[in-house]
């Protein structure tokens, strides 16, 4: 546009300057000096510039009439050769907003699916953490189960010889080892995870699951531990007197105290006691597991696992937050685990002491007893 301007201007100077030689005479001496034939030749000068002035006038309203018609059709030109670029650019323009508004939407399409991408273990984990809660309703039931047999072992066991020799011959008969055999104890030594498998601890605690037997012994292991031969009840008829009263206190008594020994061992075996479809609901490859193998499953699915280091080493920053979440939340379960278990040893410590303190009040009070006695005499 500046461009045009300048050729506009350039030829109005031009047209001005033509009009001005053209129309204008060379300097006239006709009115030089003074009277009238200078008069009459200023008058006749006068008239000629006047109408030099006239025509030159004229040719530049011609000239400029000319430079404007120029510059509309420059202009229009211009303004269509503007139009059609800003067309152009605005196209150019579009075309690149929307570009780049699709890739801003790949991009937060690609960093919502890192953020908020499941784990491959999501469903297993969520399975076995629905299941942990299960599992601990059908331990805590089966330790019940297991703490109700015990008490009525107990106390209403009929025949405290007969407990006796049943421990012999459940031991030659289910549970013989190679040197019972030898011994002529039993006919033939038992499988080798239940030879003596009544009467090792190791056979009850080094294991996560129970078969059938090892339960079992599991069961008359804790027996012989808490109370092997239970003290036989007396007659009914003896109870009602008051030294039938005082035996049967002292029964209860015994129990009481036992029955804290036998709670912690019950829940050592309620914890490896298998529970139906436990595995099934966790997504395990076995379908019944006990609560100890669930809560194995998810420590060693993790630490011991290739798969799980592999699989963490792709996780966004996002993903191994959940994670280290998720960990947390298992560590919650076995730390109200361990709490559980800390509670059942204070309590057994708790009645060591008590019965400690009882005995030697015992002492001391027969001592003091006899010593009064003799002062009161």
């Amino acid at each position: 546009m500046n461009k045009i301007r300048r050729h506009a201007l350039s030829a109005f100077g031009v047209a001005v300057f033509a009009a001005l030689n053209i129309a204008i005479p060379s300097p006239t001496y006709a009115c030089c000096g003074d009277g009238a034939i200078a008069a009459q030749g200023a008058t006749a000068a006068g008239s000629t510039v006047s109408a030099a002035i006239t025509s030159a006038t004229s040719t530049i309203v011609a000239w400029l009439e000319r430079i404007n018609l120029a510059l509309e059709r420059g202009f229009n030109k211009l303004y269509v050769e503007i139009n059609k670029q800003t067309a152009a650019q605005r196209v150019f323009e579009q075309g690149a907003r929307v570009s780049q508004a699709q890739m801003m939407i790949e991009q937060a399409r690609a960093d919502a699916t890192l953020k908020y991408e499941l784990s491959p273990r999501a469903c297993f984990e969520t399975a076995g953490a629905a299941a942990g809660g299960r599992a601990s309703a059908e331990t805590l039931a089966q330790l019940n189960d297991f703490n109700r047999d015990f008490t009525q072992r107990t106390l209403f066991t009929p025949n405290a010889a007969a407990a006796m020799t049943q421990i012999y011959t459940k031991h030659t008969t289910l549970y013989c080892s190679q040197q019972d055999a030898q011994l002529g104890r039993c006919n033939a030594p038992a499988a080798a995870n239940l030879q003596n498998a009544d009467v090792r601890a190791d056979t009850m605690l080094n294991t996560t699951h129970y078969n059938p037997a090892q339960l079992d012994a599991a069961h008359t292991l804790i027996n012989h531990l808490t109370n092997p031969v239970p003290t036989q009840p007396i007659p009914k008829a003896w109870e009602k007197t008051s030294q039938g009263k005082a035996f049967v206190a002292a029964q209860y008594i015994e129990q009481s105290r036992a029955s804290v020994a036998a709670n912690s061992l019950n829940h050592a075996a309620a914890l490896r006691t298998p529970i139906r479809g436990l595995g099934s609901s966790a997504l395990l490859n076995k379908a019944d597991v006990s609560e100890l193998e669930l809560m194995e499953s998810q420590v060693r699915g993790r630490f011991t696992s290739p798969v799980w280091y592999k699989m963490i080493a792709g996780f966004s920053l996002e993903n191994l937050m959940r994670e280290q979440n998720k960990m947390q939340a298992l560590k919650l379960w076995m730390d109200l685990k361990s709490f559980q278990q800390m509670e059942r040893i204070e309590t057994v410590l708790a009645t060591q002491l008590a019965l400690d303190v009882k005995r030697d009040a015992a002492t001391r009070l027969a001592q003091a007893r006899t010593a009064a006695a003799k002062a009161g005499r």
